[in-house]
C-alpha cells in the first residue's frame, strides 16, 4: 500500500509544490533551506527543526514557514525634526501593521559596521536610550551615525516581522564623509521655486517635507540626478525637508514668508 506525502515549501509570496508517493510506514527527510535575508522559522506542525526525519503513515502535507532577517538591515522609516531630534515615523510604522510601546524601542550609536541585531556576543553600537525619540547631546552633533532597534514580537497583526527590527540609519556625519545635500533659497515666497544641490546620482533620493507640527505634507523621489527642483509650500511658515540619498540621510529646512 502506498500514501501520498504532499510537502509544500513556502518561501516569500511563492509557494511551490512537491507531491511523492512512498509507502506506508517509509522513513523520509524533510529539509527547509532559506534563501538570503530569510531564516527557516517553524513547520505547519509546530516542529521547528529546519531537517527532520518523519515516518509516512497517511496522506499528510507539510509546510515549512520562513520569516526574514528584519533585525539584519534597516527597514523602519524614521524622522529628524530638529538637529537634536530622531524620531520614529510612528504614522508611517503603523501603517505597515507594526504596533508597540515605548519600552520596546533601544537607540545606538554606530561604532564602527552596525551589529545585527542577533549577535549580542560582538555587539559593540553604543546603547543611547529608549522611546520613540532620540534627543543627541549637542557634543555628539556631526560626529555619528544613529539606528533604533525595535522590538516587534508583542504585534499581532500577521506581519513578516515577529522579532527585532532595525530603524533607518541617521547620518551626522564626521567632516570626513561627503558633505550633505543643500538647500537654496531657505527663505522663500510661497510656491517659490527652490533647487536641492550635492546629490549623488548613483543612488535614488527619496525627499519628504513636513510642517512645524511633523506632518507630512509632500513626498518626492529622484533618480540618476544630482539636484532637484522643489516648489515651496503655499502657506507661510517653518518647513522641513528630510532627503534620503544612498547612505545620507540630512534634514534641511526653509521659512516661506508673505
Amino acid at each position: 500500500m502506498k500514501r501520498k506525502l504532499l510537502y509544500i515549501l513556502f518561501i516569500a509570496l511563492s509557494v511551490p509544490m512537491w507531491a511523492i508517493e512512498v509507502p506506508c510506514g517509509t522513513w523520509i527527510e524533510l529539509r527547509a533551506t532559506s534563501v538570503e535575508d530569510w531564516h527557516f522559522d517553524h513547520w505547519n506542525d509546530g516542529d521547528t527543526s529546519a531537517v527532520r526525519q518523519v515516518e509516512v503513515m497517511a496522506d499528510a502535507h507539510y509546510v515549512a514557514y520562513f520569516a526574514p532577517n528584519c533585525g539584519d538591515y534597516p527597514a523602519l522609516p524614521v524622522v529628524a525634526l530638529y538637529d537634536w531630534l530622531i524620531m520614529l515615523d510612528m504614522r508611517s510604522i503603523n501603517s505597515m501593521g507594526y504596533y508597540f510601546d515605548e519600552e520596546a524601542v533601544t537607540w545606538y550609536r554606530v561604532r564602527g559596521a552596525p551589529d545585527k541585531l542577533t549577535d549580542g556576543a560582538s555587539a559593540d553600537d553604543e546603547r543611547m536610550g529608549t522611546g520613540y525619540y532620540l534627543t543627541i547631546d549637542q557634543s555628539f552633533l556631526g560626529t555619528g551615525d544613529y539606528y533604533a532597534s525595535v522590538d516587534v514580537s508583542g504585534s499581532s497583526s500577521g506581519v513578516l516581522c515577529t522579532d527585532l527590527m532595525r530603524s533607518l540609519i541617521v547620518h551626522y556625519a564626521s567632516s570626513a564623509a561627503p558633505a550633505p545635500p543643500f538647500l537654496e533659497p531657505t527663505m522663500v515666497r510661497p510656491n517659490e521655486q527652490q533647487r536641492l544641490l550635492r546629490l549623488n546620482p548613483d543612488y535614488p533620493t527619496a525627499v519628504t517635507i513636513y510642517d512645524i507640527a511633523g506632518h507630512r505634507l509632500e513626498c518626492l523621489e529622484a533618480k540618476e540626478t544630482d539636484r532637484l527642483i522643489l516648489y515651496a509650500q503655499p502657506v507661510p511658515g517653518c518647513y522641513q525637508v528630510v532627503v534620503q540619498n544612498g547612505d545620507i540621510q540630512t534634514v534641511l529646512r526653509y521659512i516661506v514668508v508673505k
